[in-house]
Formats: C-alpha cells, structure tokens, sequence
C-alpha cells in the first residue's frame, strides 16, 4: 500500500527574512519566538555544561533573552565587535558566570571556597567555543526538526521517529505502518533531505549583516 508521507506542493524556501534585522522590531512576536525557539535552546544547553540545574539555566535563558531585548536595538556588526552569535556567547558566559558567583557566595562566603569557585570558571577559550558550537548545531538541527514535522503528513512523522529514532527495522516499520519497505526508506531519505535544507535556511536566517 502505498502512502505519501510527504506534501511536495508546499515551499520549503519561504521568505522569513534576517531573523537579527526582525528582532530590532520589538513588535514582531514571531520573530522573538523564532528566536526563543533556537537560541534559547543554545543558551540552555551551554547553561547545563557549568554543573546548573534545568531550572537554573532555565534562569540563565531568560537573563540573557531579556538583555537581547533591551540591547538589540543598539547591536550593530563591526569587524572589531564580531558577529551576534559571538556577541550572544559572551552574554551568555557572562550570565552563567554571574550567576555560579552569587549562588556559591550564598552557600559559603569563605574565601577560599570562593577562589576554588572562580578556577571551577575557568574555562579554556577553545573548549567554550566547542561547547557553543555543539549546543548551535543541535539546537539547529532540533529546530530544522521540527519545522520539518509542521510540513509532513502523520505517516512520514511516525516512519523518522520509528525508522531514525527508535531505530525499529525498516520492515518492522512497514508492518506497523502498513508500508513497503522501499517506502520506508524513500520517507527517511526525504525527510533527511527536508531537514538538511531547513538547517540550510536556518543557517542564512541567522547570518547577520550576511556575515556567515
């Protein structure tokens, strides 16, 4: 039995525009959403590699979106400044900093323990540039994700999850979703692909002033 997993008539290239050019709109809800959507799942997860709770970089998430919004408006690329992403990392290093300070001080306000505190900071420049850059490819590929599910019939949706997820056989599959196997695999290449082209397009919404 064949099925089409997949609605081919709608446009994967519609026009969103520069997200960072949307965000000096404070009106423009979708745009912060769309933000919230990606960014706050990269400062969350680069929050979580500092030992914090969920709850604690959830904190820091909202620290830090609060203070894009009062200073978007004044943001402007300059080579000497550097792009949005790295400006938003130091913001977020800062906030995670800050925060870890005034949490051990409440704990324990002795100096010593307050200087084993600051070396627990003391992050190599190369490893937080890591721990940035994993935490945006994955916040961008779950994004991608999901933009992708919003396009996708139900039967595509339960082929990746089954398929790529869970990992089931692609005959397993075929008998659960009453397809052949081919089809199985036609519907995974093709989501793969759909995903592959909204990171693509997440990647030129986010290039700010067009500088990748």
């Amino acid at each position: 039995m064949k099925q089409m997993c997949v609605n081919d008539s709608i446009s994967l290239y519609r026009t969103r525009g520069s997200l960072l050019l949307r965000l000096k709109n404070p009106s423009d809800e979708s745009g912060w959403r769309e933000f919230y959507n990606l960014y706050g799942r990269m400062i969350f997860g680069y929050a979580l590699h500092f030992n914090l709770s969920h709850a604690e970089a959830e904190d820091i998430v909202q620290e830090v979106v609060t203070k894009v919004f009062r200073q978007i408006l004044s943001f402007e690329y300059s080579p000497e400044r550097g792009r949005f992403r790295g400006w938003l990392k130091t913001v977020t290093k800062h906030a995670v900093i800050d925060f870890i300070r005034r949490r051990e001080r409440r704990r324990n306000n002795s100096v010593e323990y307050r200087e084993h505190a600051e070396v627990l900071l003391e992050e190599p420049e190369c490893r937080e540039d890591d721990i940035w850059r994993k935490e945006r490819e994955k916040a961008m590929l779950e994004v991608a994700l999901q933009r992708v599910y919003e396009r996708v019939g139900e039967c595509c949706r339960n082929v990746f999850e089954l398929f790529v997820v869970e990992r089931y056989s692609a005959r397993e599959v075929g008998v659960r979703l009453d397809m052949e196997p081919n089809a199985v695999y036609a519907c995974k290449h093709r989501m793969l692909k759909y995903i592959r082209e909204e990171v693509e397009l997440l990647e030129r919404e986010c290039e700010d002033n067009n500088e990748s």
